[in-house]
């Protein structure tokens, strides 16, 4: 079957979640979010200082919510209690009391008809990872006042698994049943974020990064390996600017790279960069990452501008942000910037290309909420730039029946085409002398042969079998083509020469005309054919039976050798094995004098037969 696009998502806990949601609505896509785990705000920063060493799980929590698939009642229950916040303490006695015996009526609403929906095999899960914390936490004085929910779950699996973020990560992801994968782009090692401002100003967490401050531009960011304390705060505020940019460059540790993010990333066909909190939940990862990223061959490396200035890029343009990104490791070949003017000042994006990446503006913003990207935009972009990467190549099999004299208009015509990228070539069968290529195969089914021998030692992306004693059209082809390059899970179109009733009937009127007992057998075949055809491989054809097929070889790779001579044979063999196929109308011309009754016929015997056993 056809693989999909494997795209790599860096991202935060909001900024990129309608970019998310277009990803997971499409079939062509295998997404991968990578994220980082330095929150420290508000009750995020509370469980991280209450167990010492655990990173914050806020924005994991926040990326599963967008990765639930919301198809049953109990998985909105379960993504609803993951982000419930916690009110009081009368709330948390109970819910400590009712995941020790497992009594869920003691609960308030809405907690209490959340727990009853969830699965058995769900509920019990969460039980035991909420009770693991609360034994953890039994006699200690921890303030769980809009804590959510989720985040304890999340201290419970990193309770369990010895203090392993990156296995309680896992363990959550599970539990969730996720539509993608979510990795932590460190090993888990425990870091703390802080940042100077260019007026020397410290930012000595996370927290202070993303919140309100000062218009000057922060210029430095710092992975240390602990919270600074009160008196080596006050010890930075009685140094310049440089002093404390040496004092905390010496203390600075860039965390190891996880192996799965390192796979991923090295596996990847697109690494975007989402938009969001740069200071905290992008350019971090990107100092972790930036070894990988500089080594992976993705061909796609796009970053998405955000819309709106923030807390951490106040003072930043576009530009600025793009210097920054590549300054701490991020590898770009596009930026895709909204073209409508926004509250994020261009700065120095100006032309098509800014240090080597080429600057692609469209309409990326929600018009009835132009703060938010719109996620279809973003992803139908990206994955565009994919595809101009690497224009497709076809190779077109023309079997005309013998009909050498129409060879030349034949080509003249593969030549007019105006092919808009793709890479196309045309080889003629038994025809020589004409500019194109040519071969010399034999027998009822010589495009069989061809197929068979474009599979071992072809190397085009698609492979176009013309056959008959008619007229297709290049220029309904192309139209394939271009079905096949937006529709990815396809393996295979058919041309469809049945439009109109009156299509048919003219049709097989000049194949047959002549005589009324084969016209109205072929009329009545076509039908049949059709009915059989479905029984035997449970796919609808409107003309099984047509001279046009369009294959892809990325969906044909790794399946069984095709087996038979028969056209239909080998498309069942295609079907049985999940490849996709469908129909596309497309126009087919007979002339009087060319058309081969006894051909049709043998031809449709050899077919009828294949289905028969």
């Amino acid at each position: 079957m056809t693989e999909p696009a494997r795209i790599v998502l860096f991202c935060g806990g909001r900024g990129s979640a309608t970019i998310i949601r277009a990803l997971l609505r499409r079939t062509d896509v295998e997404l991968t979010l990578v994220v980082n785990a330095f929150d420290d705000g508000l009750s995020t920063g509370a469980l991280r200082k209450f167990i010492p060493g655990m990173l914050g799980p806020s924005d994991f929590r926040k990326n599963l919510s967008y990765l639930f698939g919301n198809y049953s009642q109990a998985q909105y229950a379960l993504k609803n209690l993951m982000e419930y916040r916690l009110s009081g303490s009368s709330e948390i006695e109970k819910l400590a009391r009712s995941v020790g015996t497992g009594g869920a009526k003691m609960l308030d609403e809405p907690l209490a008809s959340w727990f009853a929906q969830l699965e058995p095999a769900a509920l019990l899960r969460v039980r035991g990872l909420l009770a693991r914390f609360f034994a953890h936490a039994t006699g200690a004085d921890f303030d769980y006042r809009d804590c959510s929910l989720g985040n304890l779950v999340f201290a419970g699996a990193y309770l369990a698994h010895g203090e392993d973020f990156n296995a309680a990560a896992a363990e959550v992801g599970d539990l969730v049943g996720t539509r993608a994968r979510l990795l932590n782009v460190g090993t888990g090692q425990n870091r703390v974020l802080a940042g100077l401002k260019r007026d020397g100003t410290l930012l000595a967490s996370e927290a202070e990064l993303v919140g309100p401050q000062s218009a000057s531009p922060i210029t430095n960011l710092y992975l240390l390996e602990q919270s600074l304390s009160a008196g080596e705060i006050s010890e930075l505020a009685s140094l310049d600017s440089p002093g404390k940019q040496a004092w905390l460059a010496a203390r600075d540790a860039v965390p190891n790279l996880s192996k799965p993010a390192a796979e991923a990333i090295a596996g990847a066909d697109i690494i975007l960069y989402g938009p969001g909190t740069q200071h905290s939940s992008l350019f971090p990862s990107y100092r972790i990452a930036a070894a990988a990223l500089a080594a992976s061959p993705a061909p796609v490396k796009a970053l998405v501008m955000n819309l709106d200035g923030d807390h951490d890029i106040q003072g930043l343009g576009a530009g600025d942000v793009m210097d920054r990104a590549l300054a701490y490791g991020a590898q770009v070949t596009h930026i895709l910037l909204d073209k409508a003017p926004n509250r994020l000042a261009v700065g120095t994006l100006v032309g098509d290309s800014y240090r080597g990446a080429a600057v692609v503006r469209r309409t990326l913003a929600t018009p009835v909420r132009p703060q938010v990207h719109n996620g279809s935009a973003v992803a139908e972009t990206v994955l565009s730039l994919r595809a101009q990467h690497a224009p497709p190549s076809v190779e077109i099999f023309a079997d005309i029946l013998g009909r050498s004299v129409a060879s030349d208009e034949l080509v003249e015509e593969f030549l007019e085409t105006d092919w808009n990228g793709v890479t196309a070539h045309l080889t003629l069968n038994r025809v020589t002398g004409t500019g194109a290529g040519s071969v010399n195969l034999d027998g009822l089914f010589p495009e069989t042969t061809y197929f068979r021998d474009w599979l071992v030692r072809g190397s085009s992306d698609y492979l176009v079998l013309m056959t008959g004693d008619g007229a297709y059209r290049f220029a309904d082809v192309l139209a394939i083509i271009r079905l096949l390059e937006q529709q990815k899970s396809l393996g295979g179109v058919f041309g469809s020469r049945t439009q109109s009733r009156r299509q048919f009937v003219t049709s097989v009127r000049a194949a047959y005309g002549e005589n009324k007992l084969l016209y109205w057998l072929g009329k009545a075949a076509a039908f049949f054919m059709s009915a059989l055809f479905y029984l035997r491989s449970g796919v609808i054809f409107s003309d099984p039976l047509t001279g046009l097929r369009v294959f892809r070889r990325s969906a044909l790779a790794g399946l069984p050798p095709v087996k038979g001579d028969a056209p239909l044979t080998i498309v069942r063999q295609l079907i049985r094995d999940g490849v996709e196929v469908a129909e596309l109308p497309v126009l087919y011309r007979t002339f009087s004098g060319f058309t081969d009754p006894n051909w049709r016929v043998k031809r449709g015997l050899s077919n009828l037969a294949s289905l028969l056993p």
